[in-house]
């Protein structure tokens, strides 16, 4: 079932993924619709009957700016219907909403205006959760002003799913990971924010990330060398950054993607000699391409690496069951980085002051909605 829309290039084309019936995709279709721009949603029915898809939608269905495009690949993999989205965009913009999230009232307004302002390829989206808090990425540098960002200075990469806009023009030659379970917007994502003109507000209109659902594709315990399919792409990626920023991504790469997929095994007492395997195997690899993002990471995390690298559970668990100190969490492995801007203390400090800014304009403005509707 495909409901065309009045116009075949609209301003914002919006991708919407869903590939079971039991997803709010009514409720991330209405908030993309609640725009004054010319939207089309597409709605990828990803091996899930469209019928069912158009019946979860009720009359949202109906709408000429609504498409349902039918994807049965077999593929448990959100990356073939994100591209399916992409391959069928025509607008000056693209947006993904996840099927159980949302966006603010005016949110893509708000992006499309930064985005011409700026002459932005793309718009990095303000992200606040269901408890309220704001997401604290990209870790920005304090400044007033909105400008386009650095991928370096600005710390872009520690975002990892580009949520957001993009220009359509300027970024149609991106697609995701086609077949990965998880990581399918690790080299997608790297890739925008270290070659495109990026701007981020973050007092602006948000994407709401919401927690209702327990089904997403990439909460899924498997093997952790499954985990890091993603890494021959990011690390073609890598090699063409500059030495400082691979250091950099690297050292995140580690921090949020490494030792988690180790200490999280351990949390649920499935960490296996197999995934103690695999993750030292990942390090080698990282290690290769930048040998200084050691020195980045914090002291908290050592006991967790000599284990990967012993490839012993007991020192896994070891690690595990020790309770890191606030020093040990904010200072380096060099003590002469401390006050890099990649280093433990500055990121932190800059991650909260975002998920302020986040948190603030996302209040403001709802408490200024709530007095309009009470007048």
């Amino acid at each position: 079932m495909v409901s065309e829309s009045p116009a075949a290039s609209p301003v914002v084309d919006v991708i919407v993924a869903v590939h079971n019936t039991n997803r709010p995709v009514e409720r991330a279709v209405a908030s993309a619709l609640r725009s004054s721009l010319h939207v089309r949603v597409s709605v990828v029915a990803h091996n899930v009957a469209s019928e069912d898809i158009a019946a979860r939608l009720g009359r949202l269905a109906d709408d000429p700016r609504v498409r349902i495009l039918a994807l049965a690949d077999g593929v448990r993999s959100p990356a073939n219907a994100f591209n399916c989205g992409l391959d069928a965009a025509t607008g000056e913009f693209v947006t993904i909403i996840g099927s159980d999230d949302s966006l603010e009232d005016g949110a893509l307004d708000s992006w499309v205006a930064l985005a011409e302002r700026h002459r932005a390829d793309a718009v990095v989206a303000p992200i606040v959760r269901d408890d309220g808090h704001g997401v604290p990425t990209p870790r920005i540098r304090p400044s007033r002003s909105v400008r386009l960002l650095d991928a370096d200075r600005d710390r872009l990469f520690e975002r990892t799913a580009a949520l957001g806009l993009q220009r359509r023009r300027s970024t149609d030659r991106l697609r995701y990971a086609d077949g990965l379970p998880r990581g399918v917007d690790q080299s997608f994502g790297l890739r925008l924010w270290t070659s495109s003109r990026v701007v981020f507000d973050p007092a602006s209109p948000v994407y709401r990330e919401h927690s209702d659902q327990n089904d997403r594709v990439t909460h899924v315990f498997g093997p952790l060398g499954d985990d890091f399919a993603f890494l021959d792409d990011v690390i073609a990626v890598l090699a063409e950054l500059p030495p400082a920023l691979r250091r950099a991504v690297v050292s995140k790469l580690i921090r949020v993607h490494v030792v988690p997929a180790v200490r999280n095994r351990l949390v649920s007492a499935r960490l296996q000699s197999s995934d103690l395997d695999a993750a030292d195997g990942v390090l080698r690899r990282l290690w290769a391409v930048a040998p200084g993002a050691r020195a980045l990471l914090p002291r908290a995390l050592s006991p967790y690496i000599e284990a990967v690298e012993s490839r012993s559970l007991e020192a896994a668990n070891s690690a595990h069951e020790r309770r890191p100190s606030r020093f040990a969490s904010a200072v380096p492995q060099a003590l002469g980085l401390i006050l890099h801007r990649h280093a433990p203390l500055r990121t932190m400090l800059a991650g909260r002051a975002v998920m302020r800014r986040v948190a603030r304009g996302y209040v403001d403005r709802r408490g200024s909605q709530s007095a309009e509707d009470s007048r």
